[in-house]
């Protein structure tokens, strides 16, 4: 039986050497970073926004991380890819650029990262609530497509047809497949969050199980693959555990969450504690069809409700506030222990 591999992300990011030293207090196993360049959940990057990824840039982050005992094989980044995704000028370059990363990354030891292709609108993971109330006076984002789904399209790009996506995805994978089989380097993809289509003008393909069949036999291929956000699927309303068997071998790192309701029904859905009972997601269960499929990991656990004290000891913003990883991650490394020792 594989033993799981833990991470976590923590506002700040894994730049900074208080949160390593924490996410080994913790038991995590790697660290899933990001790309050296900008900023994500206020953690400053390594260097400016590049187009092309750097070899000393990448083993820089590599290097602060496993001094620390930590691994750093996954990225939950990639290189610019806008304009290969939405069709636009210059998109050759862009291409040919994120090869060059591509071959960087793989020299780098990075094993897999994720591609963002979500359409360049103001909400990239759009919520229609920030603050929730959940258990004990918690709270929590959620999401409600009543509230959404006639918002104006915002992008300077014009507007897209699903098929047109769809093209542009196809082109990306043709044009990089066989750059990562070189470097080998993994290029997964994330569900579009929310899984509902359109949201502010624009189509989102990847919301279904069936729509990631597609995907992954555009270009077959060992180096693509899944991240598997088990709250997305869990917001589509399907059996979490049951698209974990489905993938399989093809989910390359995970995300562990949980939510009441989905995209499809009455008021929408929320995000909620790991161990809520309430929770769409039999958590334990979920855990049981990774350790069935072999899945290697990483995992880490996804958005947390902000809970007392959150606001004095850390910053960050909405699901990634410090209090609700730490507890989740418990939860997390107990399911795993369970699962473990009584032999699934």
């Amino acid at each position: 039986m594989s033993k799981m591999r833990f991470a976590v992300h923590l506002p700040g990011g894994h730049l900074l050497p208080e949160n390593r030293r924490l996410m080994v207090q913790m038991g995590c196993t790697d660290v899933i970073g990001n790309g050296p360049r900008g900023v994500l959940y206020g953690a400053p990057r390594a260097t400016p926004m590049t187009e092309v990824w750097d070899y000393a840039d990448i083993m820089l982050d590599k290097a602060q991380v496993e001094r620390d005992g930590l691994r750093f094989e996954v990225l939950e980044d990639a290189p610019n890819a806008e304009k290969i995704f939405w069709n636009l000028p210059d998109k050759e370059e862009q291409l040919e650029n994120f090869c060059t990363s591509l071959k960087n990354l793989g020299d780098a030891g990075i094993k897999v990262i994720k591609v963002q292709h979500m359409p360049p609108v103001r909400l990239m993971i759009p919520r229609t609530y920030h603050d929730k109330p959940t258990r004990g006076g918690a709270t929590s984002t959620a999401f409600d497509y009543d509230d959404i789904k006639n918002a104006p399209a915002t992008s300077k790009y014009g507007t897209y047809t699903e098929e047109e996506v769809w093209e542009n995805i196809e082109y990306f994978l043709k044009g990089t497949l066989p750059t990562a089989e070189k470097a080998g380097v993994v290029v997964t993809f994330h569900p579009d969050d929310p899984p509902i289509s359109p949201i502010q003008g624009f189509p989102r393909p990847l919301r279904s199980v069936e729509a990631f069949d597609r995907l992954l036999e555009i270009v077959p291929s060992e180096n693509i693959g899944l991240n598997f956000c088990q709250g997305c699927f869990a917001e589509m309303g399907v059996d979490v555990p049951a698209a974990i068997r489905h993938f399989g071998k093809k989910i390359f790192f995970a995300h562990f969450r949980n939510i009441i309701g989905s995209v499809k029904e009455p008021g929408g859905f929320q995000e909620i504690f790991h161990d809520d009972p309430a929770g769409r997601v039999d958590m334990f269960e979920a855990m049981k069809a990774y350790y069935e499929i072999g899945f290697e990991g990483p995992m880490r656990p996804d958005h947390a409700p902000r809970m007392e004290f959150d606001d004095r000891i850390s910053g960050g913003v909405p699901g990634y506030l410090l209090l609700g990883k730490v507890f989740a991650m418990g939860y997390l490394k107990g399911l795993a222990e369970s699962v473990e020792k009584m032999g699934y």
